[in-house]
């Protein structure tokens, strides 16, 4: 994934307005087997507590709850 799509993905789910609207966005920007990947370890809070602590998790979820006008 780019660095371009990668922003145009967190741009696009910050705009969403529910959960589920993000969710939906979100898969429709996956690819199939990203979007199996990601329910398999949103299923296994072992694996998801693990996925969360990396550096780039981290990041991901900073630049999702920057300020939009910030």
């Amino acid at each position: 994934m780019s660095n371009n799509n990668f922003d145009e993905i967190i741009n696009g789910m910050k705009e969403q307005k529910s959960k589920k609207d993000a969710e939906d966005f979100l898969m429709k920007k996956l690819s199939p087997e990203q979007s199996r990947k990601l329910n398999k370890i949103m299923s296994d809070r072992a694996a998801l507590e693990q996925m969360l602590s990396t550096p780039q998790a981290q990041e991901l979820l900073k630049k999702l709850t920057e300020d939009k006008n910030g």
